[in-house]
């Protein structure tokens, strides 16, 4: 990483920003924990128990993640973690029966003796005889727990280790409605139905990244998949317990940063894995352990790569270094737990050069460092379960060098987030957030230093009938951006003080006709208030290849969904489809004027982007159906499109993903799985103004991956060969299509070990 100790004396706001964070969160976690230890906290009767114990597949032995374990007639669930665990506190004396569900699992019930001498148990699933090979898609089962539904899609940490990808977006990319926006294989981020930026949330742990991935295509998203162990993605009413503006859903990636279970022993880690389109190599180790009633965490990651393959040539300056730590501990007591961490992120990778922007392109450098704090209290009242708090510090830096060595643009942010929310016994969350964000720039890009503020209340609620389900949700949100030294007037307009306000909602219903078939309606109403960027920018971005204008008059956005779908399932055979269609009034987008910033770029000037709001709408359907044809051969086809508007003047939105879709075949002898898959995508020729259009394409990948327990060790081998006959083909949402193809043949290999 370059100094940027020069950058302080020419900016005294980005100086301030690079000052070593106050570790207040952390202290003051740290400080909770000794003060609840020196407490006796031990306020169950002598005749409540705890009841812990693990879930494992059982001809493998695998621990599975994500497992839902309920306490019939208690009507208390909890999931297991990534090892596979569990436990209860305060369980009453007496015979028990617990209920174990797992999709794709055969159902589990066991009567248990709770008393003092309760063994630690050990449960082993059985795997049904099919088994789609994908993220798994929750059921209509209402036994699950009390907001499953409103959950679209779970990762597991082992199914994450099966696709996982150089980046997030990668990671996801092959699910049904799910794109990526790129400038090369390092620089991703998910798009889902055809909105990504600010109208798709990422969050870490629940809170937002602090990083500034959604404000620009050349921005990384600052989470390692390799890290993470386990990712959501909900759409629908519980979206909005996150944020205003879901209507493309919420992203949350899960870490194990601060324990939630007391693990009963040391556990480890160690993850490899490497690929061959660009010599990349990534290595993760970090363990898990016990001291009394605490329990520690402690990560580290390192990523490397050098410039990508592709089946016409290298694409130059598209390597990547990244290098990720993290620490946490937690007090694990009968009423829940508390604790505190802390995590360090810094990445230096490419941006492949354009004769518009810069011919040799541009290297950034981002340094993020994350504290957290988080505090659980059950309650286990008629009225209220438990009470959720969470804090999190982030100090984000950011700088754009060129290539002769000169800084382009300076980004440092600040962000302080705070929730609370309590969760009733009667299927309902309350809560409240607040966010404040201080953003300061340097360089040859002019956006004014600038505060924001933010604060909402949300409420969420379930309710089961006989074969209805209906979950409705309400939030309300204020933001004000406000600029330390108002009364400039600028191309973006007026500096000045901005307040917004907006209601959001969201409704739906889902009938269960038979356990095996239901249907459903979702509608919703989102807000959205412009960013500082959005509002203020002024100056060249090289690395997007444009000079970018704010508008300081913007109004917010107003998101209007509906969504129509019907799911079946059974052990053979597995439909989901959807119909949706999000109207967007006052849509913010970077339109290009047609004018040129002479004096900025490579070649002398760059098209003018000035921020505009326009009315569109979207409409699009998905579709996954997938069955076991033969024994242990499956068949599966996920499919989607989406077609974008703007309705103020008839013409195409930009950036829209065209149809695409995967079709696998696998073979699972277990432990072994084996497939063939075939990714295609249509042309896409709705262009907006400015586009060009892309070809439609077929690629092919075959894998294999393999779980196997030795010396009571627990092993996972992935092997896959990408583009597996060296295809020529280009995305569409791929800011350097035009300049280069998607990378070539690409073989991959991971594996894992738990011990």
């Amino acid at each position: 990483m370059l100094s940027t100790c020069a950058c302080s004396h020419r900016s005294p706001t980005v100086g301030m920003l690079k000052k070593r964070p106050y570790l207040f969160v952390l202290v003051s976690g740290i400080i909770v924990c000794l003060l609840c230890y020196l407490k006796d906290s031990e306020s169950a009767s002598n005749t409540t128990w705890s009841l812990e114990g693990e879930v494992v597949e059982t001809q493998s032995s695998t621990r599975l993640n994500g497992v839902t374990v309920r306490i019939k007639g208690l009507e208390r669930r909890v999931r297991t973690d990534a090892n596979g665990r569990f436990k209860f506190d305060t369980v009453p004396e007496g015979q028990q029966t617990l209920q174990i569900l797992k999709v794709g699992y055969q159902r589990f019930e066991q009567v248990i003796d709770v008393n003092a001498s309760t063994p630690y148990l050990k449960i082993a699933l059985e795997a049904l005889s099919f088994q789609m090979q994908t993220i798994r898609v929750h059921s209509s089962n209402r036994a699950l727990s009390q907001f499953e539904e409103t959950t679209d899609l779970v990762l597991d940490e082992e199914e994450l280790q099966r696709r996982l990808g150089m980046t997030l977006a990668n990671t996801l990319a092959d699910e049904m409605g799910i794109s990526q926006r790129m400038m090369g294989r390092a620089i991703a981020r998910p798009v889902i139905r055809g909105l990504g930026g600010d109208r798709l949330l990422i969050l870490e742990n629940g809170e937002r990244t602090g990083d500034k991935s959604a404000s620009s295509a050349d921005h990384a998203v600052s989470i390692d998949p390799t890290t993470a162990k386990g990712v959501e993605i909900t759409r629908g009413p519980a979206a909005l317990i996150y944020g205003s503006s879901t209507l493309g859903g919420v992203i949350n990636v899960k870490s194990n940063h601060i324990p939630q279970i007391l693990p009963r022993r040391l556990d480890m880690h160690l993850t490899f894995q490497g690929e061959s389109v660009n010599s990349g190599l990534t290595g993760t180790t970090g363990f898990t352990f016990p001291m009394g009633d605490f329990a520690g965490n402690v990560e580290w990651n390192r990523r490397l790569a050098s410039d990508i393959q592709t089946p016409i040539g290298v694409l130059e300056n598209t390597a990547l270094s990244n290098v990720n730590f993290s620490g946490g501990a937690s007090l694990i007591k009968p009423w829940g737990f508390i604790g505190a961490s802390g995590s360090s992120y810094r990445s230096d990778y490419g941006v492949p050069g354009s004769p518009e922007g810069h011919i040799n392109g541009v290297n950034i450098e981002l340094d993020k460092q994350r504290y957290e704090g988080q505090m659980e209290y059950r309650f286990n009242t008629t009225i209220l379960e438990k009470v959720k708090l969470q804090t999190a510090y982030t100090r984000y830096q950011h700088q754009e060098w060129e290539s002769n060595g000169r800084l382009g643009v300076e980004f440092g942010l600040l962000t302080y987030n705070v929730s609370a929310m309590a969760h009733l016994l009667d299927n309902a969350i309350a809560g409240v957030w607040w966010e404040y964000r201080d953003h300061a720039t340097d360089g040859f890009y002019w956006t004014p230093h600038t505060r924001e503020f933010a604060l909402a209340g949300f409420y969420l609620n379930q309710r089961n009938f006989d074969k209805l389900t209906l979950q409705g949700a309400i939030r309300y949100d204020l933001r004000r951006s406000e600029p330390f030294r108002p009364g400039a007037v600028v191309r973006a307009g007026a500096v000045q003080r901005r307040d917004f306000n907006g209601f959001s909602g969201a409704a739906s219903g889902i009938y269960h006709w038979t356990d095996r078939l239901s249907t459903g309606a979702t509608l919703m109403k989102t807000f959205r208030a412009p960013g500082i960027e959005e509002l203020f920018s002024d100056g060249p971005h090289l690395a997007v290849y444009s000079y970018e204008i704010g508008n300081a008059e913007l109004g917010p956005e107003n998101g209007y969904g509906t969504e129509l779908f019907v799911k079946y399932a059974d052990d053979r055979f597995r439909l989901n489809l959807a119909l949706f269609r999000n109207q967007i009034q006052n849509y913010l987008v970077p339109t290009n004027s047609g004018e040129k910033e002479w004096g900025s770029g490579a070649a002398g000037w760059l098209w003018i982007y000035q921020y505009m709001g326009h009315d569109v709408v979207m409409d699009g359907a998905e579709i996954q159906i997938g069955g076991e044809v033969l024994p242990q051969v499956h068949l599966q086809l996920n499919m989607s499109y989406v077609n974008g508007t703007i309705q103020t003047n008839g013409r195409p939105l930009e950036r829209v993903p065209p149809l695409n879709g995967k079709f696998v075949i696998s073979y699972t002898p277990a432990p072994l799985h084996l497939y063939v898959a075939s990714r295609f995508s249509g042309s896409q020729t709705r262009l907006g103004e400015f586009e060009e259009p892309t070809d439609n394409y077929l690629v092919y990948d075959i894998g294999s991956y393999l779980n196997f327990s030795w010396w009571q060790l627990e092993n996972m081998v992935v092997f896959e060969i990408e583009n597996l006959f060296d295809i020529t083909y280009r995305e569409h949402l791929s800011r350097i299509k035009e300049a280069m193809p998607e990378p070539g043949r690409n073989l991959k290999l991971l594996y894992k070990l738990n011990f």
